[in-house]
Parts: structure tokens; C-alpha cells; sequence
């Protein structure tokens, strides 16, 4: 009885004979798999079960921004305690009413203003607000020491810039989206205890090893029979072709693929592993709350627009970028990036790159170091920005691909491991056969996953046909 996919001499009968120059060339697209062949030169990590984790810890920037007490008109400041009706404008301009007989405060006066989250937040700061505008349009900041913390979102000033006459105008004193920023702190000569300073918890990603599986197999007579292109017969030319497509499948899943266990009946599972877009994703949704695996930011909104801070997968939905929406994007990329380098990887495909040649042809930026080659061992074109060093990598699974065509995923390799399950990395398993067989069945297999460590400092850029001069 026939097996499905078993390998016959009847099946390349027309190769078996005459006298031919036995040599088989490849069509490689510049390298099918350049990210599983970078992890395997870089970072690689066991481990002893297939659901594997991670901590990555975040410091939270001491800063947080105004918000309305009650309503847009009324801004975000209040007399001495939270819910005051009148705004601190009205405090300052109402004399005989306010802080003070005067109707402006002096040092040490107190006032309460509302904020997004003042958990970064402890007695004895000293906080600057900006970008208050002065009577006459000038711009100017005060600073206040934090006195005390009512609730999650109102926190108790007192003065230390103490304002003269007319130094605060009505229109700064109702703006939503003042910038709080602690600068220090101070305390008395002498003073006895402190609030506690906070604690931010690390964050603890996970990520499933992937059982990949890629077999090939001959009949015993197969085995011994040449061919026009070896004279060994198929079995070499068979076993390069099956690790490559193994490779390819890695390249795949570390790329496109989702985190998932999927239990059968008997309560066994199939693992898949989260590979780099997911992981932006669930970076993107910033929180559990919000629909995302991991709290990478609890209780933060999830971006979405290509201009907000935090998006990682930039849309682009004009199919059309400028130089300097393309110079944003890199600049906020890296903001954050591994403690080695300052450099970070772009796999694009090649309607992206010809984009990006074009909205920089003439200018220096590309021209210093182009090309550049054995990066990795790769041909890549280097970019150097103000900000860091792009390479550049065409990826043919992005330029096969009639979407991905036209975008580029950068990476911070640095931050990228490869994780496999103990004595389960991809290796060549020979004579996985029945016994009583007339056959070989050899197989590539592996147990592995990807760790992708600090989303935010990598991002997907989508959907580049054409440049704006």
C-alpha cells in the first residue's frame, strides 16, 4: 500500500539515467530566513518547560498632566481641597476671595490641582508646571512642593514661585493638558520620616515553544537508485531541501505567528509561539484592560493614531510618507533601545526600500555607508540617523508577499532571544521509521519559541507605496 508522500523510483524515473552534470542551483531570495539565522548568532537561551517567561522592568517617568476638575471651562485647578467650585483664575482675580485677602498666593499658600495619575507621586517633590501663559502671551512655569496626596488623581500644591500681578492668565488656568513634572525634592532641616517613595512592578511576558516538524522519507529501493544531479541519489539534495523549508517555517512563526494553546480531548496540548507583530500588538493594546496579554502600561488608553506615542504598528493609510513623518517615526523608535548598541534592524521588503531610497536620494544620510556588507553576514544598506543606525535587509517572505511588499519591520535585535525546550533544538532525527518499514523517514525537529523582550522599541511600518518630496 501506498504512503501519501513516499518517494518511489517510478516517481523520478526520468532522473535516474544518463550522463548529466549532477549539480542542483538553488533559487535563494537573498536568504529566506535572515531573523532565525540572526537569533542563532545571537542570545539563545533553554528552557526546562514550554510555556516560558520573562521580567522586564519599566521606570515610569515622574511626570503626569492636568485634567478638568468638573468640566472643560473650569481647568484642572481647585482652592485647598478637591471638588472646590471656583478655578484657580477665578481665585486669583476675585480679590478678597482667594488664596489671600490680596487675591494672589505667597510662597507656602496651598492649592489642589487634578491630574491623570498621581501615583509617581510623594510628599515633598517639587514639581514644575509648564507652559503656563502669562497676560501678554509670554510663556512661564511654577513650581510647587507636593504637600500632600488626597487621591489617586488630586494632589495638594503649595507655592514656591509665587506669581505677581498678572503673571497668570485666565486661558492657561483652564488648560486639560499641563505637563506636571517632578524636578527634586526637598524636606525641612531636621524633619522626621518621608512618604514612601513608589515601586513599579515588572512586567512578566510569556511565550509558548512551538514543536516544528518537517519530515521527508524514501523507500528502501529509492535509497540506493542515483540520479542525473548526484550520483548518491536523492537523499542529500531531499534533506537540504526539508531544512530549508524548516527554516523558513521558524522564520515564519517568529514573524507572524500568534501565542496559542490548543487543548484535544485528552487534555494535550499544541503550542504555537507569539512571533514580533504579535508582540507589538499586544504592546499597542498597553494592558490587560484593554484587551492585551501583558500590563505593559495598566491603565493607560491604547494609541490610535499613527501620531500617538505609543503606537508601534504604524497604518499609513495614504500609502504616502514625507521625509519628515519618516524621521518621526525613527526618532520615536529609538527612544528606547538595548543597553549595547544604538543600532536596529529594518527587514523590509523591496517596494519599501526603493521608497526610501527615493525620499533620501541625493542626501547624504544614505549615501555615507552604502552599501554595506557582512553585517551579520548579510549584504544590508546602512542609515544613519541623529537618532541611531538603521540597517536595512530586504526580506524576501516581505518582497514575495503583495502587502508586506511595501513595509518594514524594525527591530532591535538586542532584544530578541531564542528560546528552546531543554535537548529539543532543531536537529536531524534519522530512522524515525516502522520497524518492519521497507523505508527511511528522517525529519527536522525542533521545540522552540521566540522572546521578545521591550516591544516599544521596535515598530511596523505599513503600506509605503510612494514619498512626498
Amino acid at each position: 500500500m501506498a504512503i501519501l508522500g513516499l518517494i518511489g523510483t517510478e516517481q523520478f524515473a526520468s532522473q535516474r539515467f544518463k550522463s548529466v552534470r549532477r549539480k542542483v542551483f538553488y533559487d535563494y531570495p537573498n536568504g529566506a530566513a535572515p531573523l532565525t539565522g540572526l537569533t542563532s548568532m545571537l542570545k539563545e537561551e533553554a528552557c526546562s518547560d514550554p510555556e516560558f517567561n520573562w521580567w522586564e522592568k519599566r521606570m515610569q517617568e515622574q511626570r503626569t498632566q492636568t485634567v478638568s476638575i468638573s468640566g472643560g471651562a473650569t481647568g484642572p485647578f481647585g482652592g485647598s481641597g478637591a471638588g472646590v467650585g471656583n478655578s484657580w483664575g477665578a481665585l486669583l482675580r476675585n480679590a478678597g476671595t482667594g488664596i489671600d485677602a490680596g487675591g494672589a498666593p505667597t510662597i507656602n499658600d496651598k492649592i489642589s490641582v487634578k491630574v491623570v495619575d498621581t501615583s509617581q507621586f510623594r510628599i515633598g517633590h517639587i514639581v514644575e508646571i509648564a507652559n503656563l501663559t502669562q497676560t501678554g502671551g509670554a510663556v512661564a512655569r511654577a513650581l510647587f512642593r507636593v504637600g500632600g496626596i488626597q487621591s489617586a488623581t488630586f494632589l495638594d500644591l503649595n507655592f514656591i514661585t509665587v506669581p505677581a500681578a498678572g503673571f497668570i492668565n485666565a486661558a492657561s488656568l483652564v488648560n486639560n493638558t499641563l505637563q506636571v513634572l517632578v524636578v527634586g525634592s526637598a524636606f525641612a532641616q531636621g524633619a522626621i520620616g518621608s512618604s514612601v517613595s513608589p515601586y513599579n512592578l515588572p512586567v512578566n511576558p510569556d511565550n509558548y515553544c512551538q514543536i516544528f516538524r518537517t519530515e521527508f522519507r524514501f523507500t528502501g529501493s529509492a535509497l540506493k537508485v542515483p540520479a542525473k544531479f548526484d550520483d548518491s541519489g536523492l537523499y542529500k539534495d531531499r534533506a537540504k531541501e526539508a531544512s530549508l523549508n524548516h527554516m523558513i517555517e521558524l522564520e515564519k512563526a517568529f514573524l507572524f505567528g500568534v501565542r496559542s494553546k490548543i487543548l484535544d480531548a485528552s487534555n494535550i496540548p499544541t503550542y504555537t509561539t507569539g512571533g514580533a507583530i504579535w508582540f507589538l500588538e499586544q504592546w499597542e493594546k498597553q494592558n490587560v484592560a484593554n484587551g492585551g496579554a501583558f500590563d505593559y502600561v495598566p491603565g493607560a488608553a491604547a494609541p490610535t493614531l499613527d501620531t500617538d506615542d505609543a503606537k508601534r504598528i504604524i497604518q499609513n493609510a495614504t500609502g504616502l510618507l514625507s521625509e519628515k513623518q519618516y524621521d518621526n517615526y525613527i526618532e520615536r523608535v529609538f527612544r528606547w533601545t538595548n543597553n549595547k548598541s544604538n543600532e536596529k534592524l529594518a527587514l523590509c521588503g523591496s517596494g519599501f526600500l526603493n521608497v526610501i531610497n527615493q525620499l533620501y536620494k541625493g542626501k547624504s544620510v544614505l549615501n555615507s555607508d552604502l552599501p554595506m556588507t557582512d553585517t551579520y553576514g548579510m549584504d544590508v544598506v546602512k542609515h544613519r540617523s541623529p537618532f541611531g543606525t538603521l540597517f536595512y535587509k530586504t526580506h524576501p517572505l516581505f518582497t514575495q508577499h503583495p502587502l508586506y511588499r511595501f513595509s518594514a519591520l524594525i527591530l532591535d535585535v538586542g532584544n530578541l532571544v531564542y528560546r528552546y525546550l531543554t535537548d529539543r533544538d532543531t536537529e536531524l532525527l534519522i530512522n524515525r521509521q516502522a520497524n518492519n518499514e521497507d523505508a527511511r523517514v528522517d525529519e527536522w525537529l525542533g521545540e522552540c519559541g521566540l522572546e521578545f523582550r521591550y516591544p516599544e522599541s521596535c515598530m511596523m511600518i505599513n503600506n509605503v507605496l510612494d514619498f512626498v518630496p
